[in-house]
């Protein structure tokens, strides 16, 4: 066996007997300080100091990961109260045409547009066929409960008029969150669009938007189209 075969295979006994135990340089600091790796940039660098330089870059990724949290936690606060007044004002509702208003006049007040497409709904005027329903729903919601984010040209015209589009009421840059409603209530989609193209991403959390999305399938399922006006006048006694 030659010189560098035999050092070669000191080397690499060293190396397993450190991997299976871990703590050997425990009680022994004074070696580790001595010791030194080879850095692609800043030449040999103490062990010691690779152990720091990973700490800080681990301490680094935490405090992204937490600011990024933070950020994400306090978007998902402000869509609970920018559509809580939406769910009490849909529970006062008598007829579908003024869920529709409770919804635009909502959005409005948010800077947004709100819509609720029923599927081939003659009385609508709003309709959503059952062809862009299943095409998108196939694209964008199989198995989930909502879609965030931008939509394509080819979206927006599956789900949005022509003339809706050519009225500027279908932001191109904005951003939009689509919820499916319940199919054992009402089937067509609730949506929401922002001009800002960052208002509504993939990663905000939609639990209390899809209970909403919830509220208006049983609303949906339970009110008349536009309830019929009561007859004031009392019939005469003789």
């Amino acid at each position: 066996m030659s010189e560098f075969e035999a050092s070669h295979l000191t080397a690499e006994v060293v190396a397993e007997y450190l991997s299976d135990h871990p703590d050997f340089f425990k009680g022994r600091e004074s070696l580790v300080e001595s010791l030194s790796l080879p850095h692609q940039q800043q030449g040999a660098v103490s062990l010691v100091g690779i152990q720091l330089q990973r700490q800080r870059e681990r301490i680094e990724a935490l405090e992204e990961e937490i600011t990024a949290l933070m950020s994400l936690a306090a978007r998902n606060d402000k869509t609970f109260y920018e559509f809580m007044s939406l769910q009490e004002n849909l529970l006062k509702c008598h007829d579908l045409q003024s869920v529709i208003s409770a919804i635009k006049q909502t959005a409005a007040g948010l800077n947004l547009r709100g819509y609720l497409k029923l599927i081939d709904n003659d009385d609508s005027a709003d309709p959503l066929s059952l062809e862009s329903w299943q095409r998108f729903t196939t694209n964008h919601l199989n198995g989930k409960d909502a879609y965030l984010g931008r939509l394509r040209q080819a979206d927006r015209t599956m789900l949005f008029t022509e003339q809706q589009i050519a009225d500027g009421h279908v932001p191109e840059l904005g951003s939009y969150v689509v919820l499916p409603l319940k199919r054992k209530f009402a089937q067509g989609l609730l949506v929401f669009s922002s001009e800002d193209g960052g208002h509504f991403q993939p990663d905000m959390d939609t639990l209390f938007l899809r209970h909403l999305a919830l509220v208006v399938s049983y609303l949906c399922e339970h009110l008349d189209w536009q309830v019929q006006e009561e007859d004031n006048v009392r019939p005469s006694h003789a």
